[in-house]
């Protein structure tokens, strides 16, 4: 498992905003506000169907996104080929992209983005060795993997739309099931390629 932290504003309110927040590696539910849900993963695995979680306290929104290997990727194991490695580095730097995926309604700033991918890739590794076709072969029937990511956000004026423009990066996503949970409120809906936009009343 390769996890990626980046943080975009390097602040002791950052740090405690990020903190506070549910982790990509903690999906087996949370607390807010006395609020009880349960973690948008723990349906089975999927493909053609991701999970979101949007979640506020105060200022703050963390958005947690969870999407199939095989819908990201186009395949769903550990990439071999020149052609699958790099389609695995693009996907990877496309989710550290807030603005490439997700549309807001007002101007937020991104202080911390966590990735975790589904598999550390060696560099310079022999991608025709027997090995890696045996593993490749394995890896093949019996993984079912995902890519997990959260955003943390500071937004001056409560968020009312959301549109999820990243659809397009991947064809193969059908619809991606939304829970939110805010200062005022929870919900969930269904979004899809045809319906991407979801509205909070906040």
């Amino acid at each position: 498992m390769k996890t990626i932290s980046i943080t975009w504003k390097k602040s002791k309110k950052a740090l405690r905003a990020s903190s506070a927040f549910l982790k990509v590696g903690a999906f087996a539910g949370l607390n807010l506000a006395g609020m009880v849900i349960s973690a948008v993963h723990a349906a089975p695995h999927t493909h053609g169907e991701g999970k979101l979680q949007i979640l506020q306290a105060g200022s703050e929104w963390q958005f947690v996104l969870q999407l199939p290997v095989a819908d990201v990727l186009g395949f769903e194991y550990t990439p071999t080929t020149a052609h699958e490695k790099k389609r695995y580095q693009n996907m990877q730097e496309l989710f550290l992209l807030f603005d490439d995926i997700f549309t807001l309604s007002n101007t937020c700033e991104l202080l911390d983005t966590t990735l975790e991918s589904p598999w550390e890739i060696a560099e310079g590794h022999d991608e025709h060795d027997e090995h890696d076709s045996e593993h490749k072969s394995d890896t093949h029937h019996n993984t079912h993997s995902d890519f997990r990511v959260a955003y943390l956000l500071s937004c001056q004026k409560p968020l009312k739309r959301i549109e999820m423009t990243g659809f397009s990066h991947w064809p193969s996503l059908q619809h991606v099931e939304t829970i939110w949970v805010t200062n005022k409120g929870q919900g969930a809906m269904e979004i899809t390629p045809r319906k991407p936009t979801l509205s909070i009343n906040n």
